[in-house]
């Protein structure tokens, strides 16, 4: 590996006017938050005269120099230089609108570079996806939202911060950041040592993510395979971005990787078992001289729990899939395919509305644990009416488990186990792994009756109420009621009856519910009994009301869980176990066992 290193001032990094910076398309996208935006300010600020500041590395994958634009491809580094040009960006704009037209000038010449001959581009050059957000931030032109708050973010932060300085100061911090801020630049030319370098250097310093560890292990061999293959892995990556972008891409790998492995891994366990199927996996990567490099040991971790029985009618076998030997370009193939259906699971946007509603049904249960098993039904071809089946199923066996407080661990696992059925005719293979882990009618009634929603969970109590109220309409005005944006969960007991704020905006409650309420209340103040479904208006007409006030409410509501408590002469403690009680009742009837 030959390495290049130069220690360069950003006028020196940026000064070269044949030079471009890109980001390319495999790159996540923008990610600074707040604190990362203001530590950069921050450090440079506090420069002292005659000091210098290193604002860290960067690592170039570059070609042989020319006379024409040598563009840079930037490996590592990119979310430190999109913030420096931010920060010059909007000190030009000032600059500009403040008359300082040779400063502006010198600013723009550090922000472009330019091919002999040809027009002016964007020296750090971004990723198609923020590129067109970008030219509208810098045109501050915001009248449509932006889909990358960070990007956003980052210029809101930079020219509130601007705007707040004299000119006199601004040029101090200028000149600090364009002579004072020294940047490592790593020149590697091969793309295989880029990659490697860019591992190396991060795995001592801040720790990656599972998706970045993953990134260059992909790109790093597919360079060591050929330059039509790294160019392959390149588009695939970035196909795979676009799909992930709105969920957590570590959390896809994990699921991605227990599909097809069909055991439980745990999140520390992610980057080495993927390396580990990879190897024994791709055909290419069983040529790799030094294929025993990557043969990671998987230590296991605390937070394994025992693997249930294996699903009947399978071998629960976890070697099947993972054991399959194909090309490369297959292996991303279907990677990529994963990540888009992964994507369109997580954030709801299948084609088929019926099986929208489940997967909304399944995110407000909080069945995370189940995307693995169903990406496998999707990915191996499983028909539109038996995944519904199986969502059916899934919904009543995950709330169940839930309910009842079973092992998230045991449960996790049988999903990963169920990647061995048959995606074709999953139905009562599934549906008999189900019996075997599911809570009885007894304990999920008494336990639903019993269980607390506090506020992390009230998307449960929400969807529970949802589908009980559903009941008591028809199908028509069902669909009113479920996922209506203006419909709340009510606490008919208030949150907060202890303080003078609630006494006062609440009434008496703490003398209205009798001797011991303050004790007894944290005991009922979230259960299902003391729930209920209330829209927006009315919410805000109730909510600080005593109860002899809320009725009053309540009895315009059309939502009839809600509408009946209006018929109720009190509300105390001994009404919410009777109505839990009641709600639990209904529930078995809601969520069979399968």
């Amino acid at each position: 590996m030959i390495i290049t290193p130069t220690s360069l001032t950003i006028t020196q990094l940026f000064g070269s006017t044949n030079e471009q910076y890109v980001i390319p398309t495999y790159q996540r996208r923008y990610s600074w938050h707040e604190r990362q935006v203001w530590e950069l300010i921050d450090d440079i600020q506090l420069i002292d005269e005659g000091d210098t500041h290193l604002l860290g590395s960067i690592v170039c994958l570059a070609g042989h120099h020319t006379a024409g634009l040598n563009r840079l491809e930037l490996v590592d580094g990119q979310q430190r230089l999109t913030t420096v040009t931010i920060i010059l960006e909007c000190i030009r704009q000032r600059m500009e609108l403040d008359g300082e037209a040779d400063e502006a000038a010198e600013v723009a010449r550090l922000l472009s570079a330019k091919p002999l001959g040809g027009k002016a581009l964007r020296k750090v050059a971004l990723d198609s996806i923020d590129s067109a957000e970008f030219d509208r931030l810098v045109q501050n032109k915001q009248q449509q939202p932006f889909q990358n708050q960070q990007l956003a973010g980052a210029f809101e932060i930079v020219r509130g911060w601007i705007a707040e300085r004299g000119l006199e100061e601004l040029g101090a911090f200028l000149y600090r950041l364009k002579n004072q801020a020294v940047v490592i630049r790593l020149d590697v030319s091969e793309a295989k040592d880029a990659f490697k370098l860019f591992e190396t250097i991060n795995n001592r310093g801040l720790k990656l993510s599972p998706t970045d560890i993953i990134k260059n292990f992909l790109l790093g061999n597919a360079a060591r395979f050929g330059a039509d293959e790294l160019q392959e892995a390149r588009n695939s990556w970035a196909a795979l971005i676009v799909h992930l972008d709105g969920t957590n891409p570590d959390a896809f790998f994990r699921y991605y990787l227990m599909a097809l492995v069909g055991t439980r891994i745990t999140a520390s366990e992610v980057v080495a078992k993927f390396k580990n199927v990879f190897m024994s996996q791709v055909v290419e990567a069983a040529a790799l001289p030094e294929r025993h490099l990557y043969a990671d040991p998987i230590e296991p971790d605390d937070e394994d729990g025992e693997e249930p029985p294996p699903a009947e009618g399978s071998s629960g076998a976890s070697t099947s899939q993972a054991e399959l030997q194909v090309s490369f370009v297959a292996f991303l193939a279907r990677l990529v395919q994963c990540a888009k259906v992964y994507s369109e699971l997580v954030l709801v946007k299948t084609t088929d509305t019926r099986i929208n509603r489940h997967l909304r049904n399944l995110r407000m249960i909080k069945a995370v644990q189940t995307y693995g098993f169903l990406m496998h039904l999707r990915v191996g071809g499983c028909p539109d009416k038996l995944f519904r089946e199986v969502l059916e199923l899934t919904e009543s066996f995950v709330l169940r488990r839930h309910v009842c407080r079973e092992r998230a661990n045991e449960t996790e696992a049988l999903f990963a186990r169920l990647s061995v059925v048959d995606p074709v005719a999953p139905v009562e293979a599934t549906r008999e792994a189900y019996r075997v882990l599911c809570p009885s009618d007894e304990k999920f009634r008494d336990e639903f009756a019993n269980a607390s929603f506090p506020s992390n969970l009230i998307e449960r109590a929400r969807y529970c109420l949802e589908r009980i109220e559903a009941t008591r309409h028809g199908a028509h005005d069902e669909l009113q009621v479920l996922g209506a944006a203006d419909v709340h969960v009510e606490h008919i007991i208030p949150q907060k009856i202890k303080t003078k704020k609630a006494k006062e905006e609440f009434g008496d409650w703490v003398t209205y519910l009798g001797d011991k309420a303050e004790s007894q209340h944290p005991k009922y103040v979230a259960r299902i009994g003391n729930l209920t479904l209330f829209a927006g208006a009315l919410n805000i007409s109730a909510s600080n009301n005593p109860f002899a006030m809320k009725k009053q409410a309540y009895k315009d509501s059309g939502i009839l869980l809600t509408k009946e408590l209006a018929s109720l002469a009190q509300f105390k403690f001994k009404t919410v176990e009777q109505r839990s009680t009641m709600l639990a009742a209904k529930a078995v009837e809601l969520w069979p066992s399968p």
